[in-house]
């Protein structure tokens, strides 16, 4: 409101200048234009104040806002145990929008409400000014300045191409010209002037949306225009005439003149782009939490695990305890698949039909089978992260279902096939394996490492163990397939040694080479004996070395027995080990 207050002195100052001017320095005039000059300094000193507070406590304001949506949106995208969020489509929508908020910070809301209502207020204390002379004036300017905000906002918004089509393939075409995850094939391709061609052709689009939106304002923005030099020049002659008269004082005609001018801020629409990428994911935001509160309820009434709200709200930490048993130490006896079913959501075809499995505790299993026969499904269906369509895992004669998820996890030691290489420093990405645990020692993720077969990556590496796995980092060092391999067993190995019983290798060795792969299983063999070991794997020279394998196709057990056992029964176990075998002959005599 300060400018209003600036305008009314400016007024002031020049009713009292013609005195001041005409008498002495000690005259009462002299004395009131000297104040009113030391008003109008005051008041700049404070609009500049002002606003330097309003910028402090809006930039809190975003970051603690900007916090706790994204809060939020994290603690939503975590609450789930299992993985559905991602595998379901209908919620993988609602993920993929809410997440939204990541990529347009929602604390711009805070800074677009900021700064609009900063003009906009000064708009109307204008207004007010106006008013206060000639009311009939301000209520006819500020009905047109409304008239003309709103058909401002509108048209942008027609003209917004925010959520179309050509944005979002444009903005798909620059992360893959940008990220250093397309880099090799958009190189070996040759795709660099292909993406930079789609993108011009993108943009046009957007563009060409744009201009066709603008076009159709056209006329009515010109009639708006019209209307608003019409309406200005009326009051305009209106204070000329009364001016003139001597009806209206000089200082009212300076202070009405600013307030006319300072009323076009009515229609100010400054802030409303940071308004929009703040606000529209907020709904997003909102469905997610309720179609996870949703999606959760039934497993809280049968688990007993915590309202998906409080954790969507962020009341209750990711990765906290829930009440259910605790799997401390188990199994103690054996995992048994009873009857287990599970298609993915969206798909008719089941991955697993009424499967039957028991793994007796301490010893090994191999689990083999072509693509796309479940293997990896049966992993995830074992660490909680999927849900099984029918029947059930028993661990110790306990429903997997009612054991503590958490509790349960830290029993296992899983090594994905797809696993997560984290461009963080060497040290962090072992010492995953077991977060929970006391922190490792130096000495103690070296022996790990060494047990890994990673010696000399440590030693290789510029920072040893701090060193960040990516040369995007100042310091940082890529590092070979292989070597993340062994990075992915020391994290394994480290959760065995925080208590984890269950060691889950899913295609393990993908990254190494034979005599590698040999290597390993020899040495990991011997560092997880007394372990239940699950091994999922293609290769013949990984799975022969377990106690038991186990054939998976049509998502049932098709064979069961030894390595020398399946060959014998010359069953699908047999034609698999004698083709790989022949290739791998056939490529050592080449």
């Amino acid at each position: 409101m300060l400018p209003a207050v600036f305008a009314v002195l400016v007024g002031v100052l020049a009713g009292q200048l013609p005195g001041a001017v005409g008498g002495a320095f000690a005259s009462p005039a002299w004395h009131r234009a000297v104040a009113a000059l030391a008003a109008i300094g005051a008041t700049l000193l404070l609009i500049e104040l002002a606003s330097s507070a309003r910028e402090i406590v809006s930039t809190d304001l975003y970051r603690r806002f900007d916090g706790h949506l994204l809060g939020r949106a994290m603690a939503a995208a975590l609450a789930r145990q299992d993985l559905r969020l991602f595998d379901d489509p209908a919620l993988a929508t609602l993920l993929d929008r809410g997440v939204q908020l990541a990529r347009f910070g929602p604390g711009e809301l805070v800074s677009g409400l900021s700064a609009q209502w900063t003009v906009r207020s000064q708009g109307l204390a204008a207004a007010l000014l106006v008013g206060y002379y000639q009311p009939a004036a301000a209520v006819v300017l500020t009905v047109v300045w409304l008239v003309v905000a709103r058909a401002m906002q509108a048209s942008y918004y027609r003209a917004d191409p925010f959520w179309t089509d050509p944005l979002r393939r444009a903005r798909y075409i620059q992360r893959i010209g940008l990220l250093p995850a397309y880099a090799k094939e958009v190189r070996v391709f040759g795709l660099a002037g292909w993406l930079v061609d789609q993108y011009g052709l993108q943009w046009t689009a957007v563009m060409n949306q744009l201009w066709r939106a603008r076009r159709a304002d056209r006329r009515q923005m010109a009639v708006l225009g019209a209307i608003v030099l019409a309406a200005h020049l009326a009051v305009l002659a209106l204070l000329a005439r009364s001016a003139s008269s001597g009806a209206l004082p000089v200082p009212a005609l300076i202070v009405i003149l600013q307030g006319v001018l300072g009323m076009a801020m009515i229609a100010s629409l400054q802030g409303d782009t940071w308004i929009e990428n703040g606000s529209v994911p907020v709904p997003d935001l909102l469905n997610l939490e309720r179609a996870v509160a949703a999606a959760e309820a039934p497993r809280h009434r049968r688990a007993g695990l915590p309202p998906a709200a409080a954790l969507a709200s962020g009341r209750l930490a990711a990765g906290s305890s829930a009440t259910g048993h605790s799997a401390a130490g188990l199994p103690r006896q054996e995992i048994r698949f009873r009857d287990l079913s599970f298609s993915y959501p969206g798909s008719d075809r089941p991955v697993l039909d009424r499967l039957d499995l028991r793994l007796q505790a301490g010893r090994s299993v191999a689990i083999v089978g072509l693509n796309g026969s479940g293997k990896t499904t049966l992993v995830k269906l074992l660490a909680g992260l999927c849900r099984p369509a029918g029947g059930s895992i028993i661990v110790d004669g306990i429903q997997l279902d009612a054991l503590e998820m958490t509790s349960w996890r830290r029993q296992l030691a899983v090594i994905f096939q797809d696993f997560v290489r984290y461009e963080l420093s060497l040290a962090d990405n072992i010492r995953f394996g077991g977060v929970d645990a006391p922190d490792l020692s130096v000495a103690a993720m070296t022996e790990i490492a060494a047990q890994a077969g990673a010696t000399g990556l440590i030693t290789e590496l510029p920072a040893g163990l701090a060193t960040t796995l990516s040369a995007r980092f100042h310091g940082g060092a890529d590092i070979s397939g292989g070597q993340w391999q062994r990075v992915a067993f020391a994290r394994a190995l480290v959760a065995v040694r925080s208590g984890a019983r269950v060691l889950v290798m899913d295609e393990p060795t993908a990254h190494l080479d034979v005599r590698a792969e040999a290597d390993f299983y020899a040495r990991f063999l011997e560092l997880t004996s007394g372990l239940t070991t699950i091994v999922s794997s293609h290769r013949f020279s990984t799975v022969r070395r377990a106690d038991r394998i186990v054939v998976l196709a049509d998502g049932r057990i098709t064979e069961d027995g030894s390595h020398d056992e399946l060959v014998a029964a010359g069953g699908q176990y047999a034609r698999m080990f004698r083709l790989q075998a022949q290739s791998y002959h056939a490529s050592r005599d080449d």
